[in-house]
């Protein structure tokens, strides 16, 4: 019996399967890994040849901040299984699997967001922590020791940063450059450059929060982390995918048999 769990983002489907949580004690998604796949939106259908090879999952799981046009091409996909369950589309809820939502609007909240706050508490346990997903957006949540999502911030990711230059600039190239202490040519200049703003939002979150919350710990995830992490001068803890452990969380506190309509993705 295993989860399928698909954290569709807004360039990526993400995917994993993890063996069933065990009936009593808590699990980690991380300690029950199986496989993993990304695509981009347009190469859904390649998930098929993948998924066509392994058992029908005993629940899915999904969190969508693409729209509606990608709903469609998963549920296709999914139907490589013809006795698979109904997938549960997550929306952010006022409260699930220990984390109270302080949003104004609960369930205005991204899902991503709220997905990568209950994998973050699966992991740190109860201490206060900033949750930073780098995706095209980057994302930092600050949660209460007590489990209390209190409020965050959102800015352009990495990538989008450096997009943004190229394509609002006369002169500055479309072109990959490294982070260096000292950049000598533009595309370093823009690489390091792009890399402080990111670290240094994070940083200044950090030791804000921290003046509250003593025993903060920053947890980064997403594609960009691996960048980001090493720029950062603080302490962090690091996680492939925040949004596919905290929809682990979630799937193993459903009923053996659940669904929501895909509509509400």
């Amino acid at each position: 019996m295993s989860y399928l769990l698909i954290d569709i983002g807004n360039t990526f489907l993400k995917w994993g399967t993890y063996g069933e949580a065990p009936a009593e004690g808590r699990a980690l998604a991380l300690d029950r890994a199986q496989l993993f796949g990304r695509v981009l939106h347009e190469e859904t259908s390649m998930v098929m040849a993948e998924w066509r090879r392994l058992p029908t999952p005993s629940k899915i799981v999904i969190a969508n901040v693409a729209g509606t046009k990608v709903v469609n091409p998963v549920l296709r996909a999914l139907e490589v299984w013809p006795d698979a369950p109904e997938p549960h589309w997550v929306s952010s809820r006022a409260e699930q699997c220990g984390v109270r939502n302080g949003y104004l609007n609960p369930a205005a909240l991204g899902v991503d967001r709220w997905a990568a706050m209950i994998g973050a508490r699966a992991i740190l346990g109860e201490r206060p922590a900033l949750v930073v997903v780098c995706g095209t957006a980057t994302t930092m949540d600050l949660l209460t020791a007590e489990g209390d999502f209190v409020g965050g911030g959102i800015m352009p990711g990495l990538g989008l940063m450096v997009r943004a230059l190229h394509l609002n600039t006369a002169t500055l190239p479309d072109a990959q450059g490294d982070y260096v202490d000292y950049p000598r040519q533009t595309v370093d200049a823009i690489a390091s450059g792009c890399a402080h703003a990111q670290a240094g939002a994070v940083e200044r979150l950090y030791f804000l929060h921290k003046r509250k919350h003593p025993d903060l710990r920053c947890i980064i995830s997403g594609g960009a982390a691996r960048t980001l992490g090493p720029r950062l001068t603080i302490e962090f803890t690091y996680h492939e995918n925040l949004v596919l452990e905290g929809l682990y969380q979630i799937a193993a506190s459903l009923p053996k048999t659940t669904g929501e309509p895909h509509t509400r993705s």
